[in-house]
């Protein structure tokens, strides 16, 4: 009706312009029917039309999702810009339309139309999820400079595929027609972060300075979040402290870090020192402090925390999910699960697989059954696809002897079709990232490997170790569920940073799982007998083992 009555307004008081067509184009941008009514008067005026409303146009169909309409205005246009074939391209994108992303990628080889819009095509893939066509399509294009590189690794680590990055970095090295740049090193620090890879990660900043590229704060920043994330948390330290300028997010990470690696008295004396440099902490801030009293079973304080953030009148500081999920780990630690579970029944925001499996995490520690399988039947409904919670709900059923249960948790999981995720473990030893699955025999050192692991059994059996198998499946001789553990992901890690590495070095292993009770027990004793530290970050959180203790406090 808006339009309609434009129009007639229009031919009554005046004669259409081209003036007023981007007005008429603006003031009809959400609707539809009446954008392709404008496009049949600019046909029909008689007007020589520019691109740049044709463009408007097109801008404004992809924003609506009518990508069959914005197809055919662009396919109207005479020889359009690389911009237009990218404005295009996004609409796709929003609108979830791969394949004809792909069909407009084929026209633009036609055209010799590639650049920014194939990189944007190549992030489209990765952000869906589609690893090996991204792959295949970055790999063919031609002439890739800075800008694509860059692009494709900051992709790669914003979705999880570290490795591919750290891959696709080494390359880019070896074209001596590509230069690295700041981007470069903070994308680079952000996956060696992510792998736990501190070596690697400080041969590019390393490399960095050699070249002389500008490595500012946020260079810094990810150099320091790096550290962390590393489980060094006094080379972290060092850093803070010799850093010429800081912001918020050197504090908060350095706050946040210190929670994460389970040294709670550090994050919350900064987080003081911080307040008294009268430095404004920001939501990031609060969830390291959330942290830090969740792990030191500081209730009250941080009720306290949580509190401040929700009466603040700064919109920023109001506590997202994290930091409801941060007080249900707090209130779970403490033994407090009837309360973590009214206090997510009370949230005014809708909780998440996050925050109830945070829940189903302490009913875990606690063999909490019965608000346990409370817990798992909402995360069958709001996280279907995801197994690992199943897989905890079967292994609080297994530690109470209740082998029926279990049977129907894994009887479910196989009608749903929920698949287990794979455990692997990584250590790093002479720039070079080492992987091993449970029984792995793959490795070149696996003849040593096994060697020193059962060296290290004997002698740790004669201190006092037992195998953890309470939660091995109950059809299996004891015998077969010791050998069973023996040989998970874990334990080969750790042997082989036994025999390889210097003694003073801590032996640094990664695992992408939950770690089980049976090699948590186990990297204790073996902190014990060898003198060496290992630092293990699992999914949860971090475990630093020392003389016979672990920095967990026996909460993962």
């Amino acid at each position: 009706e808006d339009y309609t009555h434009k129009k007639k307004m229009l031919a009554k008081q005046t004669p259409l312009t081209k003036q007023m067509l981007p007005k008429l184009l603006q003031t009809s941008s959400s609707k539809p029917k009446q954008l392709k009514k404008i496009h049949a008067l600019v046909l029909t005026s008689g007007f020589s039309i520019k691109n740049s409303l044709l463009t408007q146009l097109l801008e404004n169909l992809t924003l609506v999702g009518d990508m069959c309409y914005a197809r055919k205005v662009f396919d109207e246009m005479h020889k359009p810009r690389v911009f237009l074939w990218n404005t295009l391209f996004k609409g796709y994108v929003k609108n979830n339309l791969p394949f004809e992303s792909v069909q407009l990628y084929k026209k633009m080889r036609d055209h010799d139309t590639l650049g920014i819009v194939a990189t944007e095509l190549v992030m489209m893939y990765m952000k869906f999820g589609e690893l090996k066509s991204a792959q295949f399509l970055f790999e063919s294009m031609q002439g890739k400079d800075l800008v694509a590189w860059n692009a494709f690794i900051a992709v790669c680590v914003q979705t999880g595929n570290s490795a591919l990055a750290l891959e696709c970095y080494n390359k880019m090295c070896a074209d001596d027609a590509v230069l690295f740049d700041s981007f470069t090193v903070v994308s680079m620090l952000s996956a060696c972060g992510q792998l736990g890879s501190l070596e690697i990660g400080k041969e590019v900043y390393d490399r960095a300075r050699r070249e002389g590229i500008d490595c500012n704060i946020i260079v810094e920043n990810a150099r320091l979040d790096m550290f962390l994330k590393c489980g060094s948390t006094e080379e972290a330290r060092v850093l803070f402290e010799e850093m010429e300028q800081r912001n918020v997010v050197s504090w908060s990470t350095m706050i946040v870090g210190y929670a994460m690696n389970g040294d709670s008295d550090e994050a919350l004396a900064l987080f003081n020192m911080m307040q008294n440099q009268g430095i404004r902490p920001n939501y990031v801030t609060f969830l390291g402090v959330l942290s830090a009293c969740s792990h030191a079973g500081l209730v009250d304080e941080g009720k306290k925390y949580f509190g401040i953030m929700a009466r603040s009148s700064d919109k920023s500081l109001e506590p997202r999910k994290e930091h409801y999920a941060c007080m249900v780990d707090l209130l779970g630690r403490s033994g407090l699960l009837e309360e973590a579970y009214e206090f997510i029944k009370n949230m005014p925001l809708e909780p998440d697989a996050g925050i109830w499996g945070a829940l189903l995490g302490a009913c875990a520690v606690h063999g909490e059954i019965k608000l346990g399988q409370k817990v798992a039947d909402v995360l069958v409904e709001t996280a279907p696809d995801i197994g690992a919670y199943q897989v905890l709900l079967s292994n609080i059923y297994a530690a109470a002897g209740k082998w029926h249960c279990v049977d129907k948790v894994r009887s479910k999981m196989r009608k749903l079709g929920t698949k287990k995720v794979a455990a692997y473990s990584s250590v790093e030893f002479d720039g070079q990232l080492h992987y091993f699955n449970r029984g792995d025999k793959s490795h070149p050192q696996t003849k040593a490997i096994y060697e020193k692991l059962e060296e290290v059994l004997k002698k740790i059996r004669s201190m006092g170790y037992v195998p953890q198998t309470g939660s091995v499946f109950h059809d299996v001789e004891t015998e077969e569920k010791e050998s069973s553990l023996s040989h998970h992901s874990e334990k080969l890690a750790i042997a082989f940073g036994l025999i390889n590495g210097r003694v003073e070095d801590p032996i640094r292993v990664m695992k992408n799982l939950r770690t089980c009770d049976d090699c948590h027990v186990f990297a204790k004793f073996v902190s014990r007998v060898t003198s060496r530290d290992i630092i293990m970050r699992d999914k949860n959180r971090f475990h630093h083992f020392r003389n016979g203790v672990c920095s967990c406090r026996e909460f993962w």
